[in-house]
């Protein structure tokens, strides 16, 4: 079967997988609430035969990979699925799969099915920091929110990465090739995003990217912090929020990786500060930078050091992701070339490297 992106193709194939996993079952709707370039989220309401029409069981999400090309070279939703296991046994609110379905022939690619957990999201494509919800909100809902995501990224960073079952150990990057087994974990998060912008940049990336590559590696912090669980994509839009505005569930693990508190931190306070110029502000409720480190360095019981060199790591990994998503939008015809050289975090990078 060939991976679609049509919802109604994909029903039958669910339809058929609920018929040997839950007999007496049937998938009501399913729903794309994204149009992004990467993994791909599906809502399904499922329903109980010989009920009312209609009658709602269970509310779904399924994670597949890109029905074409994506933002990264390969998605390993078993290795995720056991990760989001992992965590959950561990006490942090990430859903535990129902199932990773490895066989590709009910819906055209393995498929990761977890129950849906009710609560609000925000929209990385939207202006989410001044308007909507979360900008309607008192000054002390959003500092609620804001001091449960950092409770929540806390408690993943604080997770012994050596664990009984070695999912979290399974995560670490591969060792790059000509090293000795082992090794720092930040050379080898340099090596895997050096590959990984040699990949997305396909030979035309922004000349700053060697430069920001060079910069970070000249500046390598001279001790490296001990090793944590790594979230990978540590933002705001990553969460599900109850209605008391706390943290309901975290997602997305795509990038989960095994290092430095930091790695995550750095990403979060990028991505945060960048979403915040392009919103022209962001809630009264919410901390400013400063703050926010100390209020994290105080969850995490530990000093924090060279947040500038994590900082300017994070804004380098970012723009590659972004040249990435160029290149995968020309090819469908959405003029969007700006992305590739005149992006928010390649103009960042620059000032970062070249200030």
């Amino acid at each position: 079967m060939v991976p679609s992106d049509d919802t109604d193709d994909l029903r039958p194939g669910f339809d058929r997988w609920l018929a040997r996993e839950l007999p007496g079952h049937r998938v009501l709707s399913v729903d794309r609430p994204e149009t992004g370039l990467s993994a791909r989220t599906l809502f399904l309401e499922v329903g109980a035969d010989g009920g009312p029409a209609g009658r709602l069981t269970r509310s779904l999400v399924a994670r597949l990979p890109p029905a074409g090309e994506g933002l990264f070279p390969a998605y390993d939703l078993a290795a995720q699925g056991r990760l989001q296991s992992a965590l959950a046994d561990a006490g942090i609110p990430a859903v535990e799969p129902w199932t990773v379905e490895e066989d590709p022939s009910y819906v055209g690619a393995p498929f990761l099915l977890m129950a849906r957990v009710p609560g609000r999201t925000v929209r990385n494509d939207r202006r989410y920091l001044t308007r909507g919800w979360l900008a309607e909100g008192t000054p002390e809902e959003q500092g609620r929110l804001h001091a449960s995501f950092l409770d929540t990224l806390a408690a993943v960073h604080r997770l012994d990465p050596v664990d009984d079952a070695g999912v979290f150990a399974a995560a670490r990057r591969p060792t790059p090739t000509g090293t000795a087994p082992g090794g720092p974990t930040l050379a080898r998060e340099l090596a895997w995003w050096a590959d990984y912008l040699a990949w997305a940049g396909e030979g035309s990336a922004p000349a700053v990217f060697d430069e920001a590559l060079t910069w970070c590696r000249d500046h390598l912090p001279p001790t490296e912090p001990p090793a944590s669980v790594l979230w990978g994509d540590a933002h705001l839009g990553n969460a599900v929020y109850a209605d008391d505005w706390t943290v309901a569930a975290v997602v997305d693990f795509e990038l989960a990786s095994v290092g430095p508190a930091e790695l995550d931190l750095g990403w979060f306070l990028v991505l945060h500060a960048m979403t915040a110029e392009r919103c022209g502000g962001e809630p009264p409720g919410f901390p400013d930078r400063a703050a926010t480190v100390d209020a994290y360095r105080d969850r995490l019981g530990r000093d924090l050091a060279d947040l500038a060199w994590y900082e300017t790591f994070a804004a380098l990994r970012s723009a590659a992701v972004t040249v990435r998503m160029a290149h995968l939008l020309a090819r469908q015809g959405i003029p969007d070339g700006w992305l590739a050289t005149a992006n928010p975090t390649v103009s960042l990078l620059e000032r970062l490297v070249r200030s």
